[in-house]
């Protein structure tokens, strides 16, 4: 398409929650890519887009994706969040990273890359008060936590290296229409729903004294095209993707309750409780602003409404 700063871009990941909202985002946009590339592991169809099943795990597979649609720019948000199989984990967050920077390098020239990190690797703030910017300490220790920040700093090293224009971006609590049921705030909704058809008596919740900083997926994906396009990001840049404003899992919960239109019985399950759980973190987005002229859109209580619709337009 003209004047759009890429002919071909490829986005990984993109059969789930962030990633089909990236593609939304970029059909959408004026200056969206000439070649639109799909590539995630699962199969898929997009009007639109060229959509290539893929194992990012296999070096073979990755060179051969890469190769064949030569792209000169990469968004890459395939992972694996949940599970208890560690070297899932690692195949997925940093093996694959590995072979699709790899493959990546090889391109001449070569694509311009983003890759998706988490806040999760921060850990536990120092203090409760703090707005987490870039240069916090990275105390993250659970499986994902660490396997992001693996890939991270071998993608910056690979960056380095090649060289290659590399960025890492750490969004922060993602949530909007399509949010995975087993997350807070979609956990909520989809139980409230339940309830509301009959179909059990109560919701149950976890600890809700947390407070976490919430982004919508849709302004996530605005932010991360904006970050694509522009000509202030230094190579290796690492930005926060973020609200600055804390929201508690209480408020979450009673605003999803709201939702419902009348009362709903909540009991805190003892099984939902999580051994490791981040008190507050709350991240600085002035780094990510002073490079482009991206500010959130949706709100919260917005972001709760939209998912409330769309859930109840399922049944």
């Amino acid at each position: 398409m003209t004047g759009s700063p890429y002919a071909r871009l490829v986005v990984t990941g993109a059969a789930g929650f962030v990633g089909g909202h990236m593609l939304d985002h970029l059909l959408r946009s004026a200056d969206r890519p000439g070649c639109l590339v799909a590539l995630d592991i699962r199969k898929g169809r997009r009007e639109g887009v060229e959509w290539e099943t893929c194992d990012l795990a296999e070096p073979a597979a990755a060179a051969a994706a890469i190769r064949r649609w030569k792209p000169d720019g990469i968004i890459h948000l395939a992972a694996v969040t949940h599970g208890d199989d560690l070297a899932a984990f690692f195949r997925a967050n940093v093996q694959a990273s590995a072979n699709l920077l790899a493959a990546a390098c090889s391109l001449h020239p070569r694509p311009r890359v983003l890759v998706f990190g988490s806040a999760a690797q921060y850990g536990i703030a120092a203090r409760e008060d703090e707005r987490v910017d870039e240069s916090h300490p990275l105390r993250g220790s659970t499986p994902y936590a660490v396997s992001k920040t693996v890939q991270e700093q071998w993608a910056l090293l690979v960056g380095r290296a090649a060289p290659m224009h590399v960025t890492c971006i750490r969004p922060f609590n993602l949530l909007g229409p399509g949010q995975p049921a087993d997350l807070v705030p979609a956990t909520f909704l989809h139980q409230i729903a339940r309830a509301v058809d009959g179909e059990i008596e109560e919701v149950l919740v976890g600890n809700t004294d947390t407070a976490r900083d919430f982004i919508d997926v849709r302004d996530m994906a605005a932010a991360t095209w904006a970050l694509m396009k522009s000509d202030k990001v230094s190579p290796g840049a690492v930005f926060n993707l973020c609200s600055g404003e804390p929201v508690t899992i209480e408020e979450m919960l009673r605003a999803c309750l709201e939702l419902a239109g009348r009362p709903v019985p909540v009991r805190c399950d003892a099984t939902r409780l999580k051994a490791f759980d981040v008190p507050k973190i709350v991240g600085n987005p002035a780094k990510l602003r002073s490079v482009t002229d991206w500010r959130p859109r949706i709100s919260w209580k917005q972001s709760l409404e939209d998912m409330w619709h769309a859930l109840r337009h399922e049944h």
